[in-house]
C-alpha cells in the first residue's frame, strides 16, 4: 500500500506574538492596576488601623490583669500618638515601699493611626480604671471606647 502525499503549501505556523499584541495586553494590566491599586491600599491601611485598635485594647486589658495580679496600681500617660505606663508602687503603712517596681515602665508604644488627646489613666489595685471612657481618633475619625465594657 502506497500513499499518496498531498501537494500542500506549508504555511508558517504562529507561535509567538507580535509587539502590538504586547503593549495591549501591558496597557490594559497597567489600566486595571490604577483602578485596583488605590483600593487595595485602603484596604491594607485600614486592617493596620484596626489592628493598631485591638493591640491598644489588649494593652488595656492586660494592664488591668496586671494591677489586679500585683496587687498594686498601674498609671497610664496617653498622649498624641503613644501610649506609656508604669507600675505605682506599693504603700505599706504609710510609707511607699522602696522595690525595684517603683516608676518600672511596663509599656511605651507609639501608634501609627491612633492619636490621643492628653490623658491621665489610672488602673486601682483592682484593676479598676478611674475613667470610664476614653476618646481618641483612629484615622481622622473620632471613636470612643466604653472601658468598663472593655474590661468585663
Amino acid at each position: 500500500m502506497f500513499f499518496k502525499r498531498r501537494n500542500t503549501p506549508i504555511i508558517p505556523s504562529n507561535k509567538g506574538v507580535t509587539l502590538i499584541e504586547l503593549l495591549v495586553v501591558i496597557t490594559i494590566m497597567m489600566t486595571m492596576m490604577t483602578l485596583v491599586g488605590p483600593l487595595a491600599i485602603n484596604t491594607v491601611d485600614k486592617a493596620e488601623a484596626q489592628s493598631e485598635y485591638l493591640s491598644f485594647c489588649g494593652i488595656l486589658r492586660s494592664a488591668s490583669v496586671k494591677a489586679f495580679a500585683n496587687g498594686s496600681g498601674i498609671n497610664m500617660t496617653l498622649n498624641q500618638n503613644g501610649i506609656v505606663a508604669f507600675v505605682v508602687p506599693l504603700k505599706i503603712g504609710g510609707n511607699q515601699q522602696q522595690n525595684s517596681t517603683e516608676h518600672e515602665i511596663i509599656i511605651d508604644r507609639t501608634y501609627e493611626y491612633l492619636n490621643f488627646p492628653d490623658t491621665e489613666l489610672k488602673f486601682n489595685k483592682n484593676g479598676m480604671p478611674n475613667l470610664t471612657t476614653i476618646k481618641f481618633k483612629q484615622r481622622n475619625k473620632m471613636r470612643q471606647l466604653d472601658l468598663i465594657a472593655l474590661l468585663k
